[in-house]
């Protein structure tokens, strides 16, 4: 984004992107593949049990699936952290590794004890009790893995999409200028084409808004001049500053002055010691 400052240290700069962040639109794509993927597997263990004998009771495949997914997903923070820290191009791919290798540990150690706590629950609620063996650790590790493979290639993918999409738009964005006018040690931000003319004050200049709003910042307006007639202001009077795309009218004044008529009922003089500047505005 364009700015310019209205302090005396005005400077051109271009925002970049924000670091990697677990959205809320991301995580609820996440959750709706995990969601698909458990209600299939329950509705494949119920079938396949009915095809050898009376069929399983749909709560245990429910509560099986439920839980691991639900455990996964609290756990999904834990990958979004190890790729803020450790993507390609920020870390060498060894340091990538080690730390992902890490996180994956990580988010198996989360997974499996928020799954066999949530499982322990609802089987002794419904009268029944579940065992898991520390054997099984390896087991569902291998499983977790390739797990925090899967959603840490979506998120990566979540955020080339967006960068793309950020970087599609910054053409449009970065066309329309800002003008930062500064007061004290408040900043307020405002498009450029919003300021429609600035005014000598002794030593301040009185910045013209077209929202009706006069600010006054401290500097001269030929300091002002300097930075914002490459940006299509133009110096109408030794007191003045105008914005020449917003002039909405030019009328005699005497003796050959004009006023130039300007939105919001707002006027400024184009004094007959300017007449490059008149000839501008009559070409607009």
């Amino acid at each position: 984004m364009k700015t310019m400052s209205a302090g005396p240290n005005s400077i051109l700069n271009v925002t970049k992107g924000a670091p990697f962040a677990l959205d809320a639109a991301s995580f609820g794509m996440i959750a709706a593949g995990v969601a698909a993927i458990d209600l299939s597997n329950v509705f494949t263990i119920v079938h396949n049990s009915l095809r050898h004998g009376p069929g399983v009771a749909l709560w245990i495949p429910s509560v099986a699936e439920a839980s691991s997914g639900l455990s996964a997903l609290a756990a999904v923070w834990i990958i979004a952290s190890a790729l803020r820290l450790a993507s390609p191009g920020r870390m060498h791919w060894g340091g990538v590794a080690l730390v992902h290798a890490l996180a994956s540990l990580c988010f198996s150690a989360q997974h499996v004890l928020g799954m066999v706590a949530l499982r322990k629950v609802i089987y002794g609620v419904m009268g029944a009790h579940y065992q898991f063996e520390l054997g099984d650790w390896l087991y569902e590790y291998r499983k977790d893995l390739l797990t925090y493979l899967i959603i840490a290639a979506c998120l990566a993918a979540f955020r080339s999409r967006a960068e793309n999409a950020r970087r599609e738009a910054a053409p449009r964005f970065e066309s329309e200028p800002v003008f930062d006018i500064d007061i004290g040690a408040r900043t307020i931000r405002v498009p450029l084409r919003a300021v429609l003319a600035l005014r000598a004050a002794g030593n301040y200049v009185e910045v013209l808004l077209e929202d009706g709003r006069r600010l006054l910042v401290r500097g001269t307006l030929t300091s002002y001049a300097e930075r914002l007639v490459p940006s299509g202001f133009e110096r109408t009077h030794r007191s003045w500053l105008v914005n020449r795309a917003r002039v909405t009218g030019l009328r005699p004044a005497g003796s050959g002055d004009m006023h130039l008529d300007l939105p919001g009922g707002c006027e400024a003089p184009l004094s007959r010691r300017f007449p490059e500047a008149l000839r501008r505005l009559k070409q607009k």
